[in-house]
């Protein structure tokens, strides 16, 4: 079972995710910008790698004790729930493909795991 309802979160692109985590929010606040998969440079992953996304901290229940998600804007009724996909990667290597997959999404030219896992199992059917 899943810890939350942000597991269906989505990736918003180019600033515009509406959840954030208390430590992105403070850094969003302290530094006036929001790292997205824009303007994501090398210098922002050694300022963040050691808060990458961690799936076994993150499934614990320890971890809502630690840290806890924000709306980073009023959120409609009905809209999607986004987050900051930019720092999921765990080594450098894992980053630099996953920032440059997302800028492709983000830019339209591509479409992420979800949307082409559906598309695959409708051709299937």
């Amino acid at each position: 079972m899943e810890s939350s309802i942000l597991t269906f979160g989505n990736h918003g692109c180019n600033g515009t995710y509406n959840i954030m985590d208390w430590n992105e929010y403070n850094r969003w606040v302290k530094e006036g910008v929001i790292v997205t998969e824009i303007n994501a440079t090398i210098d922002h992953y050694e300022d963040y790698h050691e808060n990458v996304y961690d799936i076994y901290t993150d499934r614990h229940i320890t971890h809502s004790a630690l840290i806890y998600s924000l709306a980073s804007r009023d959120i409609k009724a009905g809209e999607e729930i986004t987050s900051n996909y930019v720092f999921y990667a765990t080594d450098f290597e894992s980053w630099l493909e996953h920032t440059k997959d997302l800028k492709s999404i983000c830019r339209g030219d591509d479409v992420g795991f979800i949307t082409k896992a559906e598309a695959d199992s409708q051709s299937e059917a």
